[in-house]
């Protein structure tokens, strides 16, 4: 096939526009500096670089003698006995809320991944709470235990991937509107299959007021329930170091496609919603914002 030849015009220009990089010299002095006007004057700036820093910070690299060592110790008979134990650490708030039969999934993967879609407009209706059992368990839900050698059952497995079976990410959910379910704010207890009560409406209406996202973008007076992801680094960070941040986010990110995929087949709409202030959600939820802290959340309704 002949290929067309190439306009020598354009090929200087090209050469020309990558031999410069913009300069701001007056980047220093600027108040103002917008997302985009930081990445150009990366340079100049005497601030952080975030993505450039965590990257490298997460780098796996060979021969790394104390990661390895991390991760061996991991494999001794006494750690599989407390891997056995996550998601066990007893009473998760002041009362706990029995959870129906999963409302049927019908639909099959491939239609649901076509038909998924970011639903932000809600009819104010409600949601059953056999939908939100069937939510937590296609997001976060025992599905079975790792046997040992012996046949001793070793560690309970959930529905979602999770590196080194650590489980950072536990799930909470805020009741707006829910069938059976007082308005408030509760956590899904994968090992039990219930629900624990761990605020009131009051927190509910905090952790509303701490999204950043107006009105006309997402109706969030008229949803049903926010899922809300919260992560405990240091559970992945022990085994992994700052790797093992990388598994949080990672996590994270299925557990959202999880439940959206899950709200498609049962004709619910969801969206994913990162736009918090983190500062107010966290001490909405009583979390102290570090060692266990809000990385994101859906919004839910029955779609307008």
């Amino acid at each position: 096939m002949a290929r067309e030849p190439i306009n020598p015009h354009l090929l200087r220009l090209a050469v020309y526009s990558n031999s410069f990089s913009s300069v701001t010299p007056a980047a220093r002095a600027t108040a103002l500096r917008t997302n985009p006007f930081r990445f150009g004057a990366l340079r100049q700036l005497p601030e952080p670089r975030i993505a450039e820093d965590f990257l490298i910070a997460s780098r796996l690299r060979r021969r790394d003698i104390d990661l390895e060592s991390s991760i061996g110790g991991y494999y001794s008979p006494d750690t599989g006995l407390m891997l056995a134990l996550i998601g066990r650490e007893g009473k998760r708030g002041s009362r706990t809320i029995p959870l129906p039969a999963s409302a049927p999934l019908r639909m099959n993967l491939g239609h649901a991944l076509h038909q998924r879609r970011s639903v932000r407009s809600y009819t104010g209706d409600a949601m059953s709470l056999a939908h939100l059992a069937t939510l937590a368990r296609a997001a976060a839900g025992k599905t079975g235990e790792l046997v040992g050698a012996s046949g001793e059952a070793q560690m309970p497995v959930r529905s979602v991937p999770s590196g080194g079976g650590l489980y950072p990410i536990d799930l909470w959910f805020a009741g707006l509107r829910v069938d059976k379910l007082p308005r408030g704010v509760y956590v899904y207890s994968s090992t039990e299959d219930l629900l624990w009560a761990a605020g009131d409406g009051k927190q509910v209406d905090a952790l509303v007021a701490s999204l950043a996202n107006p009105a006309n973008n997402i109706g969030i007076a008229e949803a049903t329930a926010i899922c809300i992801l919260v992560a405990r680094p240091w559970r992945s960070m022990r085994k992994y170091g700052a790797r093992g941040m990388r598994n949080v986010f990672l996590e994270a990110g299925a557990i959202a496609e999880h439940v959206n995929l899950a709200a498609t087949a049962l004709g619910l709409g969801s969206v994913d919603c990162g736009s918090f202030y983190d500062d107010e959600a966290n001490e909405a939820l009583g979390l102290d914002g570090v060692y266990e802290t809000l990385v994101h959340a859906l919004v839910l309704g029955v779609p307008a």
